[in-house]
Formats: structure tokens, C-alpha cells, sequence
């Protein structure tokens, strides 16, 4: 048994990673079905932050080079629009969303982040998009369009018993939104991590983001009727603070480093089917047959467009290597169109 986890630990790893994002949504709904969507927020992203300046400060002392909340002035602006489209502003349309509408459409929108990176990449003009690329992001597209349009049950969920088409169409547009505002934060950070580790990035970023929600978090907890609240929030909160930002994201990470982008985007996908079977199962949420679909379609295409990106890259290395074995006497360049 420990053979097999040693050699197996990676995929182990990203399975962890794949169930905890897929239960995740279901959890916050039955939180939400306790407080107020604002309420939950400030309450996690005041703790998120106490625990980012407290792992800050502690990797400052076992790394002297660090020095904590040294900025630079150059880099405020980048700063800021990264704590905002990554926590506040992500986070206002998430957990609004998220309370309009399903889990599964959560997980599902969720998914689609890495599609609105590289329409947001080939926008700043930072990479280019081939054309099967371009495909797979038509594809998914419409795919999203299908799943918005499609005419979604009144949910029979015992927590969710308020929610009509038109609110889970909402909740839908509003995670759709929130992804692409995800999506700008993690391109905003490939230039900020130049500059700064990951414990001082998540730190700054987190503190403009609750900085930003403050406004609105703290009047929701000076109206939440407190007198519904069960010990199921209590157990939720600390959940949701350590287990789909702290943990999973270095897990994450580790793995990327490990066996690369493209392996590990793979799990990705797992999430939005986890978080439809747990949605199911603990909180009875169904999908019509056209919503089921077009999320299909959705992860179709992201599929077709991840096969475009390792297809050329696969292409690449072979060029590279043809190009190191060929002899300096014959000097033949190749080039191989992508």
C-alpha cells in the first residue's frame, strides 16, 4: 500500500484536488442557506487573511531575503487589479452567483477559466491562438450560450427551494462573469511573480481584495439574523478558509512543477462531473438532458483546445530536437508550421 502511494502520490494529489473543488460548491450553498451570500464572504476572506500574514510572516523568517510588504511602486496598480479581479470583485460575483443558481453550473463556469485565459492572452497580445485553439474556444462558447439558454428546472433542492429560471439564469451569468474575472487575475499574476513569492503575492492580493469587500461585507454581518445559524457554518468556515485555497492550490502547484500544465489541466475537468454527482446526491439538484448537453459541449471544446496547445508544443519539441541532432556542417534549419 505505501508502494503504491509513494509511486502514485501525484495522481492521489490532483485527485484530492479534483474532489475538494467539486465538493466545494455544495458546501457553500448549504452555508448560504444560513447566511447572507456578503455575510460568508467577509467572514472567510477575513480569516484567509489572518492566515496569509501569518504564513507570510513565517516564511520571511526562514527566508531573510523576503521583505514583508516591501512593494514596489511600479507594481501597485498591477497589485490591485489582481486582488480585485482574483478575490474582490471575482468573489462578489461567485458567491452571487453561486446563491442564484446550482453548484454543478459553479463547478461548470468554474472550469471554463483556463478558456478565458487564453482569449484574454491573445487579447494583450502576450501568445498567439491557432485555429484549432480557436475551434475549441468557438465550441465551448457555444456550449456556455446552450447551458444559459437552456430552460433549467425549478430546483427541488430542500436549500434551495426559492430559486426560479430566472435567478439560476442569472446565477449562471454572473459565474460566467466571475470566471473571466478570474482569468485576468492569474494574467496579471504571470508578470507579479517575477517580482514577488507566492505567500507575499496571495498576501497583498488578498488583503486588497477583502479591503475592496469590507464595504459591503461588514454591513451583511450587521443585518444577518444570526439566530438560524447552525454548527454546520462553523464547520463550513474553517473548511473553506484551508482546504480550496491553501491546500489544494499548493498541491496544485507542486504538481505543475512536477509533470507540467498539460497533465495536470486534465484534472480540471473531473471537477465539474464531481461537483454535479456530489450536488445530486447531497442536495438533490437535477439538470434537464439540454443542460447536461451543453455542458458537454463546454468541456468538449476545452478539450479540443488543450489538444491544440500540446499538439504544437509536442511539435515544437520535436523540432527542437531534430535541430539539436542535426550536425553544425550541414546547417539546415526546419521549420514546422503550426
Amino acid at each position: 500500500m505505501r508502494r503504491f502511494i509513494a509511486s502514485h502520490r501525484l495522481d492521489l494529489g490532483l485527485c484530492f484536488v479534483a474532489l475538494i473543488w467539486g465538493l466545494s460548491p455544495t458546501f457553500f450553498k448549504i452555508a448560504l442557506a444560513e447566511v447572507q451570500p456578503l455575510t460568508l464572504v467577509i467572514m472567510r476572506f477575513m480569516l484567509l487573511s489572518i492566515v496569509s500574514v501569518v504564513v507570510l510572516l513565517y516564511y520571511a523568517r526562514r527566508r531573510p531575503e523576503i521583505r514583508p510588504f516591501h512593494v514596489r511602486r511600479a507594481d501597485i496598480g498591477l497589485l490591485i487589479v489582481s486582488g480585485l479581479s482574483g478575490y474582490g470583485i471575482y468573489q462578489l460575483f461567485y458567491i452571487e452567483g453561486l446563491f442564484r443558481t446550482t453548484a454543478f453550473a459553479s463547478a461548470l463556469f468554474g472550469a471554463t477559466t483556463p478558456l478565458w485565459s487564453a482569449v484574454l492572452l491573445f487579447s494583450f497580445r502576450i501568445e498567439r491562438i491557432r485555429a484549432w485553439q480557436w475551434v475549441g474556444i468557438a465550441i465551448s462558447l457555444g456550449g456556455i450560450v446552450w447551458f444559459l439558454l437552456a430552460r433549467a428546472p425549478t430546483t427541488e433542492a430542500p436549500i434551495d427551494r426559492a430559486l426560479t429560471p430566472a435567478s439560476i439564469l442569472l446565477g449562471n451569468v454572473l459565474l460566467c462573469c466571475g470566471a473571466g474575472f478570474f482569468a485576468l487575475y492569474g494574467v496579471v499574476n504571470k508578470r507579479l511573480t517575477v517580482h514577488y513569492s507566492p505567500p507575499e503575492l496571495m498576501c497583498y492580493t488578498l488583503l486588497i481584495g477583502t479591503l475592496a469587500l469590507a464595504p459591503f461585507g461588514v454591513s451583511a454581518l450587521l443585518t444577518q439574523d444570526w439566530s438560524h445559524v447552525t454548527w454546520a457554518l462553523w464547520v463550513i468556515l474553517p473548511y473553506s478558509v484551508l482546504f480550496p485555497i491553501y491546500i489544494t492550490y499548493s498541491i496544485w502547484n507542486w504538481a505543475i512543477g512536477q509533470r507540467g500544465v498539460g497533465y495536470v489541466t486534465l484534472y480540471n475537468y473531473a471537477v465539474p462531473v464531481l461537483g454535479g454527482v456530489v450536488a445530486y446526491f447531497a442536495i438533490q439538484e437535477t439538470l434537464t438532458g439540454w443542460q447536461m448537453l451543453a455542458a458537454v459541449v463546454v468541456l468538449g471544446g476545452m478539450l479540443l483546445a488543450r489538444w491544440a496547445i500540446t499538439r504544437r508544443q509536442t511539435r515544437r519539441s520535436a523540432v527542437s530536437a531534430a535541430s539539436s541532432d542535426a550536425t553544425p556542417a550541414h546547417g539546415v534549419a526546419h521549420e514546422v508550421a503550426d
